[in-house]
């Protein structure tokens, strides 16, 4: 299937739903454990449309990586949107380095979009920055973005490209509303700016003890509460999602999410009446 895609008035696209690969190949340490099954997963996703893949260089300590250089190794790199972050805003050289060691693990010569995985208060943003436009000057990386960012630190890296921040990519769902109370969906919407919500069902969370109002979206709609939870995302106007899966039912079921939207009402009935609601900002 073809997923829809979201555009950027500066021309930048990405679909509206990817495969987030966190925990795949490990946590923070190295587990192979499972690695045919993830693999497996990789390629089934893109079979099945999924064209963005999203990875990072903590994930399984750089396994994850590896993993998806498997996954897509026998389709188009051309037709494949490959992302992945660094840790965080560091020294250009660790930069360059973390960039590089990405590459080959990935088994690829360049990144559709790269991103500062976290702030950091440790090092310059400006340096950080200045290495990313660096990175797409060398034509290493295409597009570059950030992870985690408040409103005010998108808004700090934003003036200091020569480029564009493309994204952000933050930890928001039903219950998870941070990028709502501090007024960084607001921020986004208004400057050109991605925001890409992963954990959209919660780790599953949201699937469990379904509360009534989503009940009542599910019989209306005639779709599972996943598929609600991540259409309501991605009904939101410049919001995109990815999700992890390793199991083909459920990157199914995730993919009849799309194709279709919530009314703008349903939308706004969910932002205020889906119980449970909390706004801590993951950082």
């Amino acid at each position: 299937m073809d997923i829809p895609i979201k555009k950027l008035k500066n021309g930048f696209e990405l679909p509206e739903l990817g495969l987030g690969t966190w925990q795949m190949g490990g946590r923070h340490e190295t587990d192979t454990s499972n690695d045919a099954a993830e693999i497996l997963a990789i390629k089934a996703a893109i079979e099945l449309g999924m064209t963005h893949i999203d990875t990072a260089e903590v994930y399984g300590a750089g396994h994850a990586e590896e993993l998806v250089r498997e996954g897509i190794k026998e389709f188009n790199r051309k037709k494949l949107f490959i992302t992945s972050k660094v840790k965080e805003n560091s020294r250009e050289a660790r930069i360059f380095e973390a960039c590089a060691e990405s590459l080959k693990r990935l088994g690829t010569e360049y990144l559709d979009l790269y991103l500062l995985h976290h702030y950091s208060p440790d090092c310059p943003l400006e340096e950080s920055i200045g290495a990313l436009d660096e990175l797409v000057s060398r034509k290493l990386v295409k597009h570059i973005g950030v992870s985690n960012f408040t409103k005010e630190h998108l808004a700090e890296a934003q003036k200091l490209t020569k480029q564009h921040i493309v994204c952000n990519q933050v930890y928001y769902n039903l219950q998870a509303r941070a990028p709502e109370t501090t007024g960084l969906l607001e921020y986004c919407q208004k400057n050109d700016v991605l925001l890409v919500a992963y954990r959209p069902v919660e780790k599953g969370k949201l699937l469990e003890g379904v509360p009534k109002i989503m009940d009542e979206m599910c019989v209306k709609y005639q779709k599972t509460p996943a598929q609600i939870a991540i259409n309501w995302l991605i009904s939101q106007r410049g919001v995109v999602t990815i999700a992890k899966t390793s199991n083909l039912a459920h990157l199914k079921e995730n993919l009849g999410a799309v194709g279709w939207n919530l009314t703008d009402g349903d939308v706004e009935l969910l932002r205020k009446e889906y119980p449970d609601q909390t706004d801590v900002f993951q950082t």
